[in-house]
C-alpha cells in the first residue's frame, strides 16, 4: 500500500539536491517531471512500472497502484497527496505535459525546468502563468471522500430523453458508452451521484446527462421562482438553470402553464 506522506517526503528530501533533465532523468542526481513522481511514489509503496513512466502512461500507472482519476479538467478541491497532470492524453507530446503533487490545498512540489530542480509552488498561479492546459487529478482511493468531488444523491426522477449512458461523465476522455436510455421513457430511476452536469443513475449502472430527467416536483416549485423573477431572465436565466442541473425547456413550458392558469 502507498503511503503518500513518504512520498512528498521523497520530493523535501531533495530539495536543492537534484537537478532537472529530461536526457538524466532516472537519478540520482537529476529528474523531470514524471520521473520524479514515479521514483516518489515507487519509494512509498508503488508497483514498478518496469520503465520509467512519462505524462502520457502515467495515467494508466497511476490506477494500477490504487489511484482514481477525480477530475478531467472540472475545478475541484485539492487534497495533500493529489497528483495533477497537465496536458491532453492523445497526441500531446510528453515534453508539453507536467505532473506533480499537491502538499496542501494550493501548493504544489514538483521537479521541473524553470527551478531546474524541485521547488514548491502554487498550483493555480503556475496553471495560469503556463496557460491553463488540460488538466487531470488523481487521489489515492484510501485517501479520497468521494462526497469532495461528487454530490451523493438519493433522487427518484423519470427518464423523459435520448442520451447515451457511459462508465463515466461524458467530459472524460477514457469513458465508454454502455447503452442509450431509449428504452427507459418514463421508468422511475434512482439518481445516486452528481459530477458536474451528470448523474449516475443506480437502475442504468452509468452515468447519463442530466437532461435526461424530469424532477416533476422540482419544476414546479423552480418555476414559481422563476415567475418571482429569483433566476433572472433571457440567457441568464437559461445558464443559471442549466449549470443548477435544471432542464430549461421543461422549466419554461411549467412557467407558460402557471401564467396560463391565472
Amino acid at each position: 500500500m502507498i503511503d503518500i506522506e513518504k512520498a512528498i517526503k521523497w520530493f523535501e528530501n531533495r530539495k536543492g539536491k537534484v537537478s532537472y533533465s529530461m536526457e538524466n532523468r532516472n537519478g540520482p542526481n537529476s529528474y523531470d517531471c514524471s520521473s520524479s513522481i514515479y521514483y516518489a511514489l515507487m519509494s512509498s509503496g508503488a508497483k514498478s512500472n518496469g520503465w520509467t513512466i512519462d505524462t502520457l502512461h502515467e495515467h494508466y500507472w497511476l490506477t494500477k497502484n490504487g489511484f482514481e482519476k477525480i477530475t478531467d479538467n472540472i475545478p475541484w478541491n485539492a487534497k495533500r497527496g493529489d497528483i495533477f497532470i497537465w496536458g491532453r492524453k492523445q497526441g500531446v507530446p510528453s515534453s508539453y505535459g507536467h505532473t506533480g503533487i499537491f502538499i496542501d490545498e494550493n501548493n504544489i512540489i514538483h521537479c521541473n525546468y524553470s527551478a531546474n530542480g524541485i521547488s514548491v509552488d502554487n498550483h493555480d498561479k503556475l496553471w495560469v502563468y503556463v496557460g491553463k492546459p488540460h488538466y487531470f487529478v488523481y487521489r489515492l482511493k484510501t485517501l479520497q471522500d468521494e462526497g469532495e468531488y461528487m454530490e451523493l444523491l438519493d433522487i427518484k426522477s423519470k427518464v423523459n430523453g435520448y442520451y447515451s449512458i457511459d462508465s463515466l461523465p461524458w467530459f472524460c476522455e477514457d469513458k465508454t458508452m454502455i447503452g442509450t436510455t431509449q428504452n427507459y421513457q418514463g421508468q422511475e430511476v434512482t439518481l445516486t451521484r452528481k459530477w458536474g452536469s451528470y448523474y449516475y443513475v443506480k437502475e442504468l449502472k452509468g452515468w447519463v446527462d442530466y437532461r435526461a430527467f424530469i424532477n416533476e416536483k422540482a419544476i414546479k416549485e423552480v418555476a414559481k421562482e422563476v415567475i418571482q423573477g429569483n433566476w433572472g431572465n433571457g440567457e441568464l436565466r437559461r445558464a443559471k438553470l442549466e449549470n443548477s442541473g435544471y432542464n430549461y425547456y421543461e422549466v419554461q413550458k411549467e412557467v407558460n402553464r402557471l401564467l396560463k392558469s391565472k
